[in-house]
């Protein structure tokens, strides 16, 4: 049988979209196992920072510095700073009056990575003592703890010392149904990248906020990122020092859903673009990676290159539609792999969720990837600026 040029490249592509849903279909299997924990009480404490950067946040903070600051735990055992970027004056006042700390910066080019590097050297500037915390919690300002959140992140570590830890982001509303579609999509990656990941035995991803890193390590290695996506900078540091991410799936942190489809696309270009910076800085270090068989190095390396599931989902159904109407081409797989990774992303969406309003969402998932493929065409300096994302 002779292969046409059109059927290899068929071959290709579809080789390459088995193994991305592969993938995913491994970490969702792996997450089906997971077991509810609780941790023992006790009575040693650590030290915690919280830091709170904001870029024009003034309608949402003051909620989340409250949060943060009404905490069971000892009082002498955490402290709340804010880098306040361009807030107004009345808000930096209201929050003083809190009790939490303000660090006012001022930059022509804001990003999160320079607020949390001015927090650091802030604090070696100011603080008197030697070790300033033991762990640093890094907050956005639009989200919502519990009471016992420093409670339950205690109790953790001293159950499993470990250097980072994310804990559970989970939707803070749920009043438009792009928040309800863009709850749902961080479920999924709660499911497959942090807790199937963790299940056998690989470092969860961080996602920027619910952060805890030990805050030695993190005041040194918080002034070698420089992108927009200063979290998966922070993950690749960690993974290439082989220090394992650990995942609490029971410990929440409430956050603020995009409610409008403008706001979504911008958001997902600048996750696109940092993706696509992350495989650049990632895959010319697999090779060593691989030879000190630094699994969880090129697991997230693979990662990298895997396509968003909505881009997914449009390059496999629109393969389907393809080859359903050439004839020289078998369309069976391709319907079949669609079948398959949509299964494998309704199983990741909690069974809560599975209710009217998400099935409502969904008539939005043809908008969503449509938007997330012409993304793939706008990265260029994504992943270097910062885009702002508004709440409120």
């Amino acid at each position: 049988m002779i292969i046409t040029g059109i059927q290899y490249i068929e071959i290709l592509l579809y080789a390459y979209l088995v193994l991305s849903v592969c993938y995913l279909v491994l970490f969702a299997v792996a997450s089906w196992f997971a077991d509810s924990k609780e941790y023992p009480t006790t009575d040693v404490f650590h030290h915690f920072l919280i830091l709170i950067p904001g870029y024009k946040e003034d309608k949402v903070i003051l909620d989340t510095v409250r949060a943060a600051l009404n905490q069971r735990y000892p009082a002498g055992h955490y402290q709340v700073l804010v880098i306040s970027d361009r807030m107004l004056e009345t808000t930096n006042t209201l929050l003083r009056s809190t009790g939490a700390d303000v660090l006012e910066i001022h930059y022509e080019e804001s990003s999160k990575a320079k607020a949390l590097q001015a927090a650091i050297r802030h604090l070696s500037c100011t603080s008197k003592k030697g070790r300033i915390a033991d762990y640093v919690v890094i907050l956005d300002a639009d989200n919502l703890v519990s009471s016992d959140y420093l409670e339950q992140v205690n109790r953790y570590l001293q159950a499993i010392p470990c250097q980072a830890l994310q804990t559970h982001r989970t939707a803070k509303n749920l009043n438009t149904t792009t928040a309800v579609l863009d709850a749902a999509i961080e479920e999924m990656n709660n499911t497959l990248f942090r807790l199937g990941h963790v299940q056998l035995g690989l470092s969860s991803a961080l996602i920027g906020s619910g952060m805890v890193l030990s805050y030695p390590w993190f005041a040194e290695n918080i002034f070698y990122t420089h992108s927009a996506g200063e979290d998966k900078e922070l993950e690749e540091l960690l993974l290439r020092q082989r220090i394992r991410i650990h995942y609490a799936d029971s410990i929440r942190v409430l956050d603020e859903k995009v409610q409008h489809k403008e706001v979504l696309r911008n958001q997902r270009r600048r996750w696109i673009a940092t993706q696509f910076f992350m495989a650049g800085l990632m895959w010319p270090r697999v090779l060593q990676a691989l030879c000190h068989r630094n699994w969880d190095y090129v697991v997230k390396a693979i990662q990298s290159i895997i396509l968003p599931r909505s881009i997914l989902m449009g390059i496999i159904g629109l393969m389907a539609v393809i080859t359903t109407v050439i004839p020289f081409l078998s369309c069976t797989k391709w319907w079949g792999l669609l079948g398959v990774l949509l299964i494998t992303l309704y199983t990741a969406i909690p069974k809560n969720m599975r209710n009217k309003r998400l099935y409502q969402a969904l008539k939005e998932v043809p908008f969503f990837v449509i938007t997330m493929i012409r993304n793939l065409f706008a990265t260029k300096g994504a992943s270097k600026k910062f885009i702002h994302t508004h709440h409120g």
